[in-house]
C-alpha cells in the first residue's frame, strides 16, 4: 500500500512526521513524501522512503503564505503539486498535515479524478494559534493576511478530511463540542510521545555545564517568546536571585524576533551574570545532553486555545531525561503531570515562584519526580504504546 504524506516544510526537522513515517514503514507501507526544499543538499531521514523536494526559496515560500487569505496562490500551487505527485506515485492514501493543506490536498486528488482517502493532521489549534503570530500582527499586515478568516474557514476545512488526527483527547473533545454535528469516529489520537526504538541510535555526547556556581540548573528549551511564559520564568528567576537563593537558568532555543530585544536586554543585566546563559540552537538529539547538566525543566506557557491543543514534544522529552517539571495549567500537560506525579504545576506568578523554591530546596523530590516521569515514559506514554491509533485507522 502507498501513503502519500504530504508537509509544506522540510522534512528533516519536523520530528512528528518523521516519527509517524517509521511507523508506518515498520507495518510494511510504502512511502512517499512532498515536502519543501529550502537548500540544495539534504541526507534523507529515513531509510527508503521516497522524497520529492520542491526546491523554492524560503522567502518565497512565506510571501506566498502571508497572502494566503487574499489570493490563495499557495493553495492552488499545492493543488497542482499534489495532483502530480499523486500520478507520479500510484497514491494510494493521501495524509497532508496542517489544517490550511486541506483544501489544497482535497483538490488535488479531484484533479486526479481518483477515489484516494485523505487524512488530515492537526498538529495545533490553528485558528487561534495564527493570531498570535508576529507576521499577521500591525493593521497593514492583518490586513492581507487576515488570520480572523481561519476560524471562519476551520469547518469546512476539517470536513474535506476522511479521518483527522489529533494531538490530545482534549483537542478532540473541543473540536466536538464546537462542531457537534462531526462524528467522533472521524478522529484518531497520536499525542507527540517519544520513539523509544530511536533511543539506542542517539550518542549522548556529554556537554559541559556553561555554569561557574554548582547550583541547581533550570532548562527551558524551545522557541523563546512572551506567549510561552519565557518572560514570566526570567522574572521569576530575577527576584529568586535578589533574594540570594542559590540557582542557575539554562535556555535553549530561537527567539521570536518581536520578543528578541526585550529578551537579550533582561538576560544581559548585570544581576543574572554568571547565573544565565543563553544557546541560540541546537539538533533535537542534542537534548539529552543537556538534560544531564540540568536539574529541573519547564513549560510556562501562557493558558490558551493553543497550548490546550496538545501537550508538546519537549514535556515528554525532559521526562524521559528523568527530570522533575514545573508546568502551567494548560490543561492537558496539567493532566499528565498530575497524572503521574511527575512534577508542580502552576496557575499564577506566585505559585509559580514556590514550586522553584520548592524544588531548588529539595534534591529528593527533584529526583522521586523524575523517577516518576521516565516511568511513564517506559510504561505508557510512547509511540509503541499508542501506534495502535494511526495502524487503525489505516486499517
Amino acid at each position: 500500500m502507498k501513503i502519500g504524506i504530504v508537509v509544506d516544510n522540510e522534512l528533516n526537522n519536523d520530528i512528528r512526521v518523521l516519527r509517524e513515517i517509521r511507523l508506518l514503514k515498520e507495518q510494511g507501507f510504502e512511502i512517499f513524501v512532498l515536502c519543501f526544499g529550502f537548500v540544495t543538499t539534504y541526507k534523507d531521514p529515513v531509510e527508503q522512503i521516497h522524497i520529492t523536494r520542491i526546491n523554492i526559496p524560503k522567502k518565497v515560500k512565506d510571501i506566498l503564505f502571508f497572502m494566503f487569505n487574499a489570493i490563495p496562490l499557495y493553495e492552488w500551487f499545492w493543488a497542482a503539486k499534489i495532483k502530480k505527485f499523486i500520478i507520479q506515485n500510484d497514491v494510494e492514501y493521501l495524509h497532508v498535515h496542517d489544517l490550511y493543506m486541506s483544501r489544497a490536498a482535497y483538490k488535488g486528488i479531484r484533479k486526479t479524478n481518483l477515489k484516494i482517502p485523505l487524512i488530515l493532521d492537526l498538529h495545533e489549534n490553528y485558528p487561534y494559534t495564527v493570531r498570535t503570530y508576529n507576521w499577521t500582527k500591525g493593521f497593514l499586515r492583518r490586513l492581507v493576511s487576515r488570520p480572523d478568516e481561519w476560524e471562519k474557514k476551520e469547518k469546512k476545512y476539517i470536513e474535506y478530511a476522511d479521518r483527522i488526527i489529533v494531538l490530545s483527547s482534549e483537542y478532540k473533545d473541543l473540536l466536538l463540542r464546537r462542531y457537534p454535528d462531526l462524528p467522533e469516529h472521524l478522529f484518531t489520537v497520536l499525542p507527540n510521545v517519544p520513539d523509544l526504538s530511536q533511543l539506542p541510535l542517539q550518542k549522548i555526547i556529554p556537554v559541559e555545564s556553561p555554569f561557574k556556581q554548582d547550583f541547581p540548573v533550570i532548562l527551558y528549551y524551545g522557541v523563546i517568546a512572551e506567549r510561552r511564559g519565557v518572560f514570566d520564568s526570567i522574572e521569576v528567576f530575577m527576584n529568586l536571585v535578589k533574594e540570594n537563593y542559590k540557582i542557575n537558568f539554562l535556555f535553549i532555543g530561537p527567539v521570536d524576533k518581536k520578543d528578541k530585544t526585550h529578551f537579550l536586554k533582561l538576560i544581559n543585566q548585570e544581576l543574572l551574570a554568571g547565573k544565565i546563559y543563553y544557546i541560540p540552537w541546537i539538533v533535537s538529539n542534542e537534548l539529552p545532553s543537556y538534560l544531564h547538566i540540568t536539574d529541573i525543566c519547564i513549560a510556562p506557557f501562557h493558558k490558551n486555545p493553543q497550548h490546550e491543543s496538545g501537550v508538546a514534544n519537549k514535556i515528554y522529552e525532559y521526562m524521559l531525561g528523568g527530570k522533575p517539571l514545573i508546568v502551567s495549567d494548560c490543561m492537558p500537560q496539567q493532566n499528565l503531570v498530575e497524572k503521574n506525579n511527575c512534577g508542580l504545576v502552576f496557575r499564577n506568578m506566585t505559585e509559580f515562584r514556590d514550586a522553584v523554591i520548592k524544588l531548588i530546596n529539595d534534591r529528593e523530590l527533584r529526583s522521586a519526580l523524575g523517577k516518576n516521569g521516565m516511568d511513564a515514559i517506559l510504561r505508557e506514554h510512547n509511540m509503541a504504546k499508542v501506534k495502535e491509533n494511526l495502524i487503525s485507522l489505516y486499517n
